[in-house]
Formats: C-alpha cells, sequence, structure tokens
C-alpha cells in the first residue's frame, strides 16, 4: 500500500511531526505563561474545547454506520446461512473477550496514571 507524500516526508511521519509540535507548543505555553492565562483559558474554552467536542461527535456518527454496513456486508457474502449461526457465536465471544480485555486495560492504566489528578473541575 502505497502513502500519500507531501513535501518528500511520507504522511505518517507528518503526522508525528504535527503530533510533536502540538504537544511541544503546549507544553511551552504551560510552563512559561501557566494554563490560567486568560487567553489560554478564552482560546481552550471557545476555540479548542467546541472543536474537539465537533470532531468527537462526528467520529461517532461515523462509528455506528461502519459497524452497520460491515455487518450486513459480512452476512450477506457468507451465502450459507447455516454457517451463520456458528460464526455469529464465533465473533460474538470473541467480541464479548476483546471488550473485556479492553476494559481491563482501561481500568489498569487510570488507577496507575491516574489522569486528570492535579486538574481542578
Amino acid at each position: 500500500m502505497t502513502e500519500t507524500k507531501r513535501g518528500g516526508l511520507a504522511l505518517h511521519w507528518l503526522m508525528l511531526i504535527g503530533f510533536a509540535v502540538g504537544l511541544g507548543g503546549g507544553l511551552l505555553v504551560n510552563l512559561t505563561l501557566g494554563a490560567d492565562t486568560g487567553w489560554v483559558v478564552w482560546l481552550t474554552d471557545n476555540v479548542t474545547g467546541p472543536l474537539g467536542q465537533i470532531f468527537l461527535r462526528l467520529l461517532f456518527m461515523m462509528v455506528i454506520p461502519l459497524l452497520f454496513s460491515a455487518l450486513v456486508v459480512g452476512v450477506a457474502e457468507m451465502g450459507d446461512l447455516s454457517s451463520l449461526g456458528r460464526a455469529g457465536i464465533k465473533t460474538l465471544m470473541l467480541t464479548i473477550l476483546v471488550s473485556s480485555i479492553a476494559v481491563v486495560i482501561g481500568l489498569v492504566m487510570v488507577n496507575v496514571f491516574q489522569p486528570g489528578r492535579g486538574v481542578d473541575p
């Protein structure tokens, strides 16, 4: 699979550079000016907060139709409906197993790192 190149760099490198620049800029502003500076609070409340909420809502709006269409196409391509029962049970069990593992990993990470511990609500 070929990746789109812009400016001579592969797309994954551009994404990594953008992430690093954003992280460095945020840390620099926090360390030099502090998180409670007026313009930082305004920018967070009025620009980045709403943009982040819009992004997350659009992302969630894409997940349900994508999963539904993947299930419909998968069932339609199976052909033999007798094998659907076995495959459905195996898929359900695998989904429960993987979801349980994800929940356990998430709970362990939250209890170990305690994100948001120093942030006032």
